[in-house]
């Protein structure tokens, strides 16, 4: 069950309908089972039918009429002699004739296998005249003449004939009426007909034998349908987890059913795809069987971690010509992992992550500004690895040098947002401990090596670690060579001729040079608002900074609050500790979660 206000579950259900509910009322279950609203059936089943409903969840309803189109397989009861108004069991008895013979039936058949102009039946959902359906007007006394429309049946096959019933398999193109068919056929055969049973048991690549509840529905036959038993009941508690294990998601070959171009992105167009930037042709990779064309679909799939297959479904992208345009987004299942040191020196690591390899740099990360950037581009090329960064919980100078620290640029979760958003697997965050500042470097790396799987290591040509900053890049390589890791040194990234560092982010913004600090950092600096309390006063709302970061000088800023109603851009004042947001018209709302200068 999934917690208030989270996303809905996005998935594909194949549901067996009971007879006697209508489609809609099927669905009750399901919405129950995964606990939302947003649910729909791609292709009615009347009450008196049973079988293969395919129900989508979540973002995955916009599929709807893409898998409505699938074609569909029925079993048929087909009564002989006695037409009703509906041609279902449901209707009343308006016409009687002779039972045609088995040899009749078997001529008249293959009549009805091809592409055939098919009329439908007089209650139906049909939209004749102005817009009303056939069966609305049906029931009011009148009727309408419906024209006939082509459909395709792809084979009928007669599987059984008993006195004057027949037990026949159908399979076809959307939009056929197995009601109209049968009540065709009977007409051939000089006779009249109605359906006593239906079943769909395929739509498209679905079966009925995947579907929760398949099993409930008992043996299509003559001899068990013509006893009329009653529907198996079905208790919520045993029959929600059937449900939610017969729950699958969307995969490249059913994006090939629906007629799109399944493509996967890569780990740099995932992080573009997931935020909304604008696309380029290159944030996918592309089925080399399957040409896009200049117009086409495109079924788009995250990476995979671990390499070994596409991940999960991810939306739709429309391709017109080179320009490429959203259609929508499934937001991304959470794939970023979080471990502590001491797991990975533990070895609670994944295998799946430790049998590929992985990528990482180490370091504190304060910022995370544009000089650790080049970093991170440098690990996150390395596409053939699992890419992953080791992060200190506090900046190593805070902890080193606590007398007169202004403090930390970033908190911790700022930090490992930033790295999940820009692509990483996972972060390993480390404690600066008393035990943890005596470990001699080769410790430190030996761990590394065998708890990660460390095959690639970026790092700037001053990293230093161990124990008292005793081994720099010169041992690091050393160390690679023999540990068979490759170590790759990242020239720093300068701005007005000096080294971009968190100790110059934190001069700007202890001096309230905020231009400064975005120019370092590449984005807005931005305080962390987890745990403050705000007050209201009036068109302002105040609250004393809590927290690591350091914090601008006393003076008024422009900023953007980003809140529950999105980013507000306002006024903010400092004063001695405080800050004080101006709120005209109460356009801030909801959690404050950070405010960016």
């Amino acid at each position: 069950m999934r917690t208030p206000n989270s996303e809905p579950p996005s998935l594909i259900v194949p549901f067996a309908k009971q007879r006697g509910k209508t489609s809609f009322a099927s669905l009750s279950v399901i919405k129950n089972a995964f606990g939302t609203n947003k649910v729909g059936h791609t292709g009615t089943l009347d009450s008196f039918a049973d079988g293969l409903l395919v129900v989508l969840t979540g973002r995955l309803t916009r599929l709807v009429p893409h898998i409505t189109r699938f074609d569909k397989t029925y079993l048929a009861l087909v009564r002989f002699g006695t037409e009703t108004d509906t041609l279902d069991p449901t209707g009343a008895v308006v016409r009687t004739g002779a039972i045609p013979s088995r040899a009749q039936l078997e001529r008249a058949i293959p009549q009805f296998v091809g592409t055939i102009a098919q009329v439908p039946p007089l209650y139906s959902a049909i939209h004749v005249g102005g817009g009303q359906r056939a069966s609305d007007l049906a029931r009011a006394g009148k009727t309408a003449a419906i024209p006939a429309r082509n459909i395709t049946v792809y084979d009928i096959r007669l599987h059984d004939c008993a006195g004057e019933y027949a037990l026949m398999e159908v399979r076809c193109s959307k939009g056929t009426y197995i009601r109209a068919l049968a009540r065709d056929i009977a007409a051939t055969c000089g006779s009249c007909a109605h359906l006593a049973a239906l079943r769909r048991t395929a739509v498209g690549p679905f079966a009925l034998s995947e579907a929760a509840g398949a099993d409930d529905l008992g043996d299509f036959s003559i001899a068990a349908l013509t006893q009329d038993l009653p529907p198996a009941v079905r208790p919520a508690d045993t029959f929600y987890p059937k449900i939610r294990a017969a729950a699958r998601g969307m995969d490249d070959s059913l994006a090939e059913c629906c007629g799109f171009v399944p493509v996967e992105l890569t780990a740099v167009g995932a992080n573009a795809y997931a935020n909304g930037r604008p696309l380029k042709k290159s944030f996918a990779y592309y089925p080399v069987d399957r040409p896009t064309g200049d117009r086409s679909q495109l079924a788009v799939f995250y990476p995979r971690a671990d390499g070994t297959a596409a991940g999960s479904f991810g939306g739709v992208v429309e391709k017109n010509g080179s320009r490429l345009s959203y259609g929508f987004v499934i937001p991304r299942e959470k794939t970023f992992a979080v471990y502590r040191w001491e797991q990975v020196a533990a070895g609670r690591f994944p295998a799946a992550w430790t049998a590929r390899g992985t990528a990482l740099t180490v370091g504190s990360f304060d910022g995370p500004h544009r000089g650790h950037e080049a970093l991170f581009r440098a690990v996150l090329s390395q596409e053939h690895l699992v890419p992953g960064v080791v992060v200190f919980s506090r900046s190593l100078r805070a902890l080193k040098h606590p007398d007169g620290y202004a403090g930390d640029v970033a908190t911790l979760a700022q930090k490992l947002a930033f790295f999940e958003r820009v692509g990483f697997a996972f972060a390993v965050v480390v404690d600066f401990t008393a035990d943890f500042a005596a470990m001699p470097a080769a410790d430190f790396l030996s761990r590394l090596a065998d708890g990660c799987a460390l095959r690639f290591l970026a790092e700037g040509e001053d990293f230093r670690c161990g124990c008292g900053g005793a081994a720099g890049m010169a041992q690091v390589r050393e160390f690679g060579r023999e540990r068979q890791f490759a170590v790759a040194a990242v020239a720093p990234v300068l701005h007005g001729g000096e080294k971009i560092s968190s100790s110059r982010i934190r001069a700007a913004v202890c001096a309230g040079d905020m231009d400064g600090a975005r120019a370092l950092l590449g984005r807005p600096f931005a305080l962390d608002c987890a745990g403050w309390d705000w007050k209201r006063d009036g068109q302002q709302l105040t609250a004393r900074k809590a927290g690591i970061q350091v914090l601008p000088k006393d003076g008024d800023y422009a900023a953007a609050v980003l809140c529950s109603r999105g980013a507000v851009e306002t006024t903010c004042a400092v004063r001695a500790g405080m800050l004080r947001l101006r709120n005209a018209d109460g356009a801030i709302g909801g959690c404050i979660r950070e405010i960016r200068f």
